[in-house]
This record gives structure tokens, C-alpha cells and sequence, in this order.
């Protein structure tokens, strides 16, 4: 904030003084105050666009992934000994029951 008011303060010198040559510029035989007046309005423009120019937003983004569906509590049991199955490794499609060796294939339920 401090730095926007002193930037426009200056600048707003800057273009008063600039304008002030550029019209005294126009007295007969005073035309070296042209240039001066030209150089303090170019530079008192560019202390206002320094003053004003949006700043830049930083934009925090999260990101999430939810892998498939929920399995459900069935699939967790031996569909033929009834026992407790160990919990899936990710992306394992197939389980074998540590007690009767059976192989089962684990379902995903779609998201949708």
C-alpha cells in the first residue's frame, strides 16, 4: 500500500513537471525542453502502471483420486469356508483363503 502511494506520488510530480516543459517547450527558441518533457511523462507513466499493475494471485490446488468403488464387507469372507480374508493388496484382482485354498476374485462396485 505504501509502495503504490509513493509511486504515484512521484509519478504525479513527474507529469506535472513533464507537461509544465512540454508547454514551455512551445516559447520560441526553447525547443531542448521537448524532449525533457516527453522523458518526464514517459517516466511518470511508467511509475503509475508500476503502481497499479495487478499482482499476481498464487492459486492453491489439491488434488485428490479416490481408486474405484467400495468392496464390500462379502468379499472380505471365504464364500466357501466362511473365514476371514486378508484385506487386498491395491490393484490385486484375485484372493486365495489361507484356510481352504480357495481362490477368490475380488469386485470393485463402480463410482456412478
Amino acid at each position: 500500500m505504501l509502495r503504490k502511494l509513493v509511486l504515484s506520488l512521484i509519478g504525479a510530480v513527474l507529469l506535472f513537471l513533464g507537461v509544465v516543459f512540454i508547454i514551455a517547450s512551445a516559447a520560441p527558441g526553447k525547443v531542448y525542453r521537448l524532449p525533457i518533457g516527453v522523458l518526464l511523462t514517459v517516466v511518470s507513466l511508467a511509475l503509475f502502471y508500476l503502481a497499479f499493475k495487478p499482482r499476481p494471485r498464487i492459486y492453491e490446488v489439491k488434488v485428490t483420486w479416490s481408486p474405484g468403488g467400495k468392496l464390500s464387507v462379502e468379499e472380505f469372507r471365504c464364500p466357501k469356508c466362511g473365514a476371514d480374508l486378508p484385506p487386498p493388496k491395491p490393484g490385486q484382482e484375485y484372493i486365495e483363503c489361507p484356510y481352504c485354498g480357495a481362490t477368490i476374485k475380488i469386485v470393485e462396485e463402480p463410482l456412478w
